[in-house]
């Protein structure tokens, strides 16, 4: 499902046009639940249907033919297109990343409970207005898992939620990281229901789910995703400014990088590297030239957490 133009709609574009016509579904959900039906092996939705879904099934009044043209030829030759792209394996589909770091209780509130409406975007997008679909083996149990990333989510959103419960510097630390690492999981098995739904369209089906699998409630019991902690992880000072150095990642080629402060403010690179040394290098070369921007306060440019 794609579609061919010359013209070039950039997102910044495509949001200002949503924005006019008050599209009810946020950005981020916007992009995952494209995904999620460019990626369907359901070949009967189609991008008009999917659009009209971002307002809840039907397309906004506008004020004129070329009024509507303009917003379809801007979303489908758009975005569609450059969605469609992410079911190539070397481009995999991320989810949105925020530009400033915020490890605020109100910040990993906003961050949590965005993750969790991509996810639901994704499987709306996927499902469409089918309650069941038969999925490949692989595809099927990568749903599966992501039901498990959203009901961590939900807990997570629970917890940040109730002001009775409390939640300190450390803990507010630690929780940022491990969004950190459900991001990358939920990217992960995102990536391969759309490959695998790929083979599926194309026939090549492999091992085929023995029943149809039920539109996700994401009621699934929690898992911790696998997650590997690099030797290369370490203090580092330069210039009198100590941090703490934390490499970690998958170990698929895509390590994180965060240094948190002598004031205890984690900053996370939002760019993932493709070997740990490099994340390493790039900790120490930012505190070599900046390491005033590590003494307390996190840097305006360079790291930002998702």
């Amino acid at each position: 499902m794609k579609f061919s133009s010359s013209s070039v709609y950039s997102d910044v574009v495509i949001k200002a046009l949503l924005e006019r016509h008050h599209c009810p579904t946020p950005w981020p959900v916007v992009r995952a639940r494209l995904m999620g039906a460019i990626a369907s092996p359901a070949l009967h939705i189609a991008p008009l249907d999917s659009i009209a879904a971002l307002w809840g099934g039907s397309l906004p009044e506008f004020e004129s033919e070329a009024d509507a043209q303009e917003l379809i030829n801007a979303v489908v030759m758009g975005l569609w297109n450059r969605l469609s792209a992410h079911q190539d394996s070397r481009k995999p589909f991320y989810l949105l990343r925020s530009d400033r770091p915020d490890t605020s209780r109100a910040g990993l509130l906003e961050l949590a409970s965005m993750r969790r409406s991509e996810l639901a975007g994704f499987v709306d997008g996927l499902f469409g207005s089918e309650a069941h679909m038969l999925f490949a083996a692989k595809a099927h149990e990568a749903l599966s898992r992501l039901g498990e990333v959203h009901a961590m989510l939900d807990g997570i959103v629970e917890i940040l939620a109730d002001a009775t419960k409390p939640a300190g510097a450390n803990e507010l630390k630690e929780l940022a990281r491990t969004l950190q690492q459900m991001t990358l999981v939920a990217e992960k098995l995102i990536h391969t229901t759309i490959l695998s739904c790929k083979r599926m369209r194309s026939q090549h089906l492999g091992d085929m789910a023995m029943e149809p699998m039920d539109r996700p409630a994401f009621t699934q019991e929690d898992e911790e995703p696998d997650v590997i902690n690099s030797p290369l992880s370490q203090r580092v000072t330069r210039h009198g400014v100590t941090v703490q150095v934390e490499i970690y990642g998958e170990g698929d080629g895509r390590w994180i990088l965060e240094v948190i402060d002598a004031q205890g403010t984690s900053i996370v690179w939002d760019a993932f590297f493709a070997t740990d040394q490099e994340a390493l290098d790039t900790a120490i070369q930012s505190l070599e030239e900046n390491p005033i921007e590590f003494a307390g306060q996190a840097p305006e440019d360079g790291g930002t957490l998702h």
